[in-house]
């Protein structure tokens, strides 16, 4: 739309200007002549060129009911169980497209529907590639097929064997329910977002900033102005309660330290530590209409319309997942 709209606009000027020099007559270097009507037309157009774009169009309604969902899809509530994780299969990945399956070893006879289904992988990748934009997943170079069974861990990122990129995973049996489908790759792409190239480095010996899971943060990164906001006069205190000496956490430890603090968590699970936090914010930013700001947890929302360029990106992606949740 946007390109169209420019493409317009010089469309115009040129119209104008070839009429207002016959008009003028044939002198080369004449300066063009704009009737009063022309000059109308091109002070209008100039004035649409510059006002700024309208939001994508976005079902805000579809979406809340989306996000809000609750219960498991009969495909889900009836999948086999298991006390293990599996990899079904890995995708590499080349712009929109996914190929070159690799099928993990040792996957129970159970769960190989699971890793022949190329229908449901390709409609899970599409699912991405529809709601993400192509500029914001440059870095992401592995998809993975993986399960646990129902629930338990729903999806993830990791380092993917070519440096500098990333995987993304999903349970191929958690993501058969849309509103889980959803809402976890929204929080996966959160952490590529707020951990990726720019937001941290490698660096360990000396860093001024957050000191993330996956390296020093950048003093202007999202996540080190999260931290700075919300967490640098709590961050001892859930160390102390929350973190293992290994930088593993105390699952139960986490819901009570939400329990104390209710209202400065969007969710019991982003306590976890201030990667999942703002991942989990990032979440409420993209599929909840915008906060008063009357909590804590309410303000993490709004720490993300500081950033003229996420919330472009969360028109975008609230505009791709209109086509779902309209279904």
């Amino acid at each position: 739309m946007r390109k169209k709209a420019k493409a317009a606009f010089i469309f115009v000027i040129i119209l104008l200007l070839t009429y207002a020099c016959s008009a003028g007559g044939s002198e080369p270097n004449a300066e063009p002549v704009f009737t009063e009507e022309a000059q109308a037309v091109v002070t209008e157009a100039t004035e649409a060129a510059s006002e700024p774009e309208e939001p994508l169009a976005v079902c805000p309604a579809e979406l809340e009911t989306m996000f809000n969902s609750e219960g498991e899809s009969d495909a889900v509530y009836n999948s086999p169980d298991t006390d293990d994780e599996f990899i079904l299969v890995t995708y590499q990945i080349d712009g929109d497209e996914i190929s070159s399956p690799k099928n993990g070893s040792s996957v129970p006879d159970e769960f190989v529907s699971y890793q022949e289904d190329t229908e449901t992988h390709q409609y899970l990748w599409t699912f991405f590639t529809d709601i993400i934009p192509a500029s914001q997943r440059k870095d992401i170079s592995e998809f993975i097929l993986f399960t646990d069974g129902a629930d338990d861990i729903i999806g993830a990122v990791d380092a993917a064997d070519t440096p500098n990129t990333w995987t993304m995973e999903m349970d191929i049996i958690d993501a058969q329910d849309l509103s889980t489908l959803a809402a976890t790759l929204i929080h996966e792409f959160g952490h590529v977002l707020t951990l990726g190239e720019g937001q941290i480095s490698d660096n360990t010996d000396s860093c001024d900033g957050y000191m993330t899971i996956d390296g020093c943060s950048a003093d202007d990164s999202y996540i080190n102005a999260f931290y700075n906001a919300f967490w640098a006069d709590l961050y001892d205190e859930w160390a102390e309660t929350v973190e293992f000496s290994d930088g593993e956490v105390n699952e139960d430890e986490v819901i009570t330290f939400y329990d104390q603090y209710p209202d400065q968590f969007v969710t019991d699970y982003a306590p976890t530590g201030p990667e999942e936090d703002i991942a989990e914010s990032w979440i409420y930013f993209i599929f909840s209409e915008k906060p008063a700001g009357d909590t804590i947890a309410e303000q993490k929302i709004l720490f993300f319309y500081d950033y003229p360029e996420l919330v472009q990106l969360r028109d975008e992606i609230r505009s791709g997942l209109c086509k779902y949740a309209q279904e």
